[in-house]
């Protein structure tokens, strides 16, 4: 290893709440080289954000305190030093891309206008003199080194006129507009799709040996560590577990923590797959017949109508009774605006969807069709009332169902009992709750008018590994149980390859290749298929040898359209 930039020794940091200090950071160790790449992995809780933090300087002091141990960046011990000098190695020494981009923006600033704050700020923090071209000037070269290529045009946008992936670019130029010798990198990629995810962790690389920077990364993902590390630290419950070279970590993990969440990993390839069967007789339960939608394009001084969008195009495709159909895509390709005419939210521009031998256009909105089907959001945090407890959460559509209270309680047991969850978690709020039990409490909300068809969107992308393999194996549960039939809506192919007996890839809106998950999976037919298979990253090097090989030209201009603004 080179010479260490970071050094954290025996790291102690305890939390007061209640009255009540518990240490959630036990003896910490651990080094990044100049110029190396450093994971540090983990599942949700594990202590890796409290860490970070620390690094960072963020921490809430109080209710948070470093007990024990230092932080030496560049030989300097960063507990040690006062407000301002701690200020000054932010941004210049030290820099962090943060997991989700729009949290880090200001929506009614331009980029522009945000990033030459940045400079400016540290600027006067340092000393020096600037003048407003030399910093637009300083801009527009950091945002050529994320090969965001349309500077201006990106300088004089708003970010909710990018797209994802070109968000996540823009943080990481603002990173790097004071050149730090570190680079954190919290979960870089959660919240992107597949390909572009693949575009950034390729950018981070190239950064890495090009700019000379250091990286840690903060992520529960170990595909991405994979790809993006050369040694790597687990830690569990707040302590340092298992550190040691990448190729050590995944080919011979030592403790049973690693090796858990090895195998908890779902596999793109291999002898690990779990092929999915269809567990009932095979009675069409959706129909969806050459359906299209148009969206209004707005734009000019009062907002006018100046064209259309087409989001989904002439779709046809056929859901069993006893499926789970999932519908793989990029963001945009259409996923979300079909997912919503299922539920009735968005009428078809063209075409008609049937579900249960009836219009959905006839019967959106009526109770039975609320019965008919139910769904499960992305982010249970944000769809649960955190002002509401558990019980009062499940109650509310069981009030509608005509139940007097004594049946809603039996009731609320039986669903809790279902999701695998003890009566008492029904006095709880959300912020009681994990992740996964969050996602639980979603999953038993839906359930309780008994639907016949759940959609899930992206029910597991907020969960670290370890619990999204709980809520997998509670969705099959329930699907033999009460013989549910799952329309299941993500990005993540590994997971889709292992949990649907049926998929159809969406690109610009259109269905390019559906039919069994084996067959799509093992031999696809679309270069955009194989683009997004190629851009998944894996854990062993069986499921690298068994990745479809795409072109650099065909990839490219697969993804051509990620860059455009």
């Amino acid at each position: 290893m080179s010479a260490p930039i970071l050094e954290v020794d025996g790291l102690d940091i305890s939390f007061t709440t209640y009255a009540r200090r518990a240490q959630v950071i036990h003896d910490v160790s651990l080094m990044v080289g100049d110029g190396e790449r450093v994971a540090l992995i983990g599942q949700s809780g594990s202590g890796k954000t409290v860490t970070m933090r620390a690094i960072i300087g963020t921490l809430p002091i109080p209710p948070a305190r470093v007990e024990r141990g230092s932080i030496r960046f560049e030989g300097q011990d960063l507990l040690t030093l006062s407000k301002g000098a701690r200020n000054r190695i932010k941004g210049a020494g030290i820099s962090i891309i943060l997991q989700d981009p729009m949290l880090s923006f200001n929506p009614v600033l331009t980029i522009g206008r945000q990033m030459d704050d940045i400079v400016r700020y540290a600027d006067l923090r340092l000393g020096r003199k600037s003048t407003r071209a030399g910093r637009k000037a300083l801009i527009l070269e950091t945002l050529a080194k994320v090969q965001l290529s349309e500077g201006e045009e990106i300088f004089s946008a708003y970010p909710l006129m990018l797209s994802g992936g070109m968000r996540q670019r823009v943080l990481i130029g603002m990173a790097l507009l004071n050149k730090p010798r570190l680079l954190i990198a919290d979960e870089p990629g959660t919240a992107l799709d597949v390909t572009t995810q693949q575009e950034i962790l390729d950018l981070l690389n190239a950064l890495v040996r090009e700019e000379g920077l250091s990286l840690l990364l903060i992520t529960h993902n170990l595909g991405v560590v994979r790809e993006t590390s050369d040694r790597v630290y687990v830690m569990e419950r707040g302590r340092i577990v298992e550190h040691g070279p990448r190729e050590q970590i995944f080919a011979r993990p030592a403790h049973p923590y690693t090796r858990k969440l090895m195998e908890s990993v779902p596999p793109l390839f291999g002898s690990r797959v779990r092929d999915v069967m269809n567990s009932h007789a095979g009675n069409p339960l959706i129909e969806v017949r050459n359906v299209s939608k148009d969206f209004t394009r707005r734009g000019g001084l009062f907002n006018r109508p100046v064209g259309l969008v087409q989001a989904v195009k002439n779709v046809d495709l056929t859901i069993e009774e006893g499926d789970i159909f999932g519908i793989a895509g990029e963001s945009g390709s259409g996923k979300t605006t079909l997912a919503k005419m299922l539920l009735g939210l968005h009428p078809p521009t063209a075409g008609e969807i049937m579900i249960g031998g009836r219009r959905v256009t006839d019967v959106a909105g009526t109770a039975d069709f609320r019965k008919l089907v139910q769904i499960v959001y992305q982010n249970p945090g944000s769809s649960l009332n955190p002002k509401r407890t558990v019980m009062q959460q499940l109650s509310v559509p069981l009030k509608f169902s005509g139940l007097d209270t004594a049946e809603i309680t039996r009731r609320i047991g039986e669903l809790l009992e279902m999701v695998d969850l003890p009566a008492s978690y029904g006095s709880m709020y959300p912020h009681e709750l994990s992740g996964g039990q969050k996602q639980r409490i979603a999953i038993a909300r839906a359930l309780s008018v008994h639907p016949r068809i759940l959609v899930l969107d992206e029910p597991t992308s907020a969960l670290d590994v370890l619990v999204q393999s709980t809520v997998i194996d509670l969705l099959h549960r329930l699907r033999d149980e009460l013989g549910l039939t799952y329309v299941f809506i993500s990005h993540d192919l590994s997971l889709m390859r292992n949990f649907c007996n049926r998929v159809s890839v969406m690109f610009r809106g259109e269905i390019c290749e559906q039919g069994p998950t084996r067959d799509v999976f093992t031999s696809p037919q679309h270069v955009y298929t194989r683009a997004l298979l190629a851009a998944i990253p894996v854990v062993s090097d069986e499921e690298a040898h068994l990745k479809p090989k795409v072109q650099k030209s065909e990839r490219e201009a697969v993804l051509a359209k990620s860059t455009a603004l």
